[in-house]
């Protein structure tokens, strides 16, 4: 299964060196929302991406489809997280089991 990354020029380039099998990069234009949104759902009907990774000021500004497969998971951005540290840590353990510790 492949990891998708969709998110800001920024984090895709950060994604990018880790070794991120597909990373796609859009701006805030709502041209680039909308461009974001259309390669969402085309990630979400294809049967080898099994986890989409989609930056939270995206997310806000995209439809987020309601599905069990692929898993979709809002990250933080260069802005940091609009979730809290704390909720962060929550999240990650709950979707992939693994308690993160400073």
């Amino acid at each position: 299964m492949k990891i998708a990354v969709i998110g800001d020029p920024d984090t895709a380039l950060g994604f990018k060196l880790a070794g991120a099998h597909e990373v796609y990069s859009f701006g805030s234009t709502p041209l680039e929302v909308q461009m974001a949104n259309n390669k969402l759902k085309e990630l979400v009907e294809r049967e080898d991406v099994g986890i989409v990774l989609i930056t939270e000021t995206l997310a806000q500004r995209v439809e987020l489809p309601e599905v069990e497969f692929p898993i979709i998971l809002q990250i933080p951005d260069k802005s940091g997280s609009r979730f809290g540290e704390a909720q962060l840590q929550e999240i990650v353990r709950r979707a992939i089991g693994v308690e993160i510790k400073r």
